[in-house]
């Protein structure tokens, strides 16, 4: 009895988790604010200097000067990437690094 017990509360538990991820819950894809900056030059020498001590450099990855967006990669000394950010210019024309947080249920 005890060996059909536990996985009728594993079973039951995986539904109940799925039934609340599924449900719409507080589980939502952002951007999360790392760094703003009057200029694009300011907000890249923010970037390397307040935002994470491993930071050595910044690697442009892809612009989309259509989209308005820069992606790049914050790298260590060992050009290992530390966090990967979207840039872009805001309404107000000051300049802004976000990371993408993705919801995964």
């Amino acid at each position: 009895m005890r060996r059909t017990g536990v996985p009728a509360v594993v079973s039951l538990l995986f539904l109940v988790g799925c039934a609340s991820s599924t449900s719409g819950g507080d589980c939502v894809s952002r951007y999360e604010r790392v760094a703003d900056a009057p200029t694009l030059r300011e907000l890249k020498g923010e970037l390397l200097k307040d935002v994470d001590p491993r930071v050595r450099s910044l690697k442009v990855i892809d612009e989309h000067p259509d989209e308005g967006k820069v992606y790049v990669n914050l790298l260590n000394r060992r050009n290992r990437t530390v966090m990967s950010l979207d840039m872009w210019r805001q309404a107000d024309g000051t300049w802004t690094a976000q990371q993408w947080s993705q919801c995964i249920d």
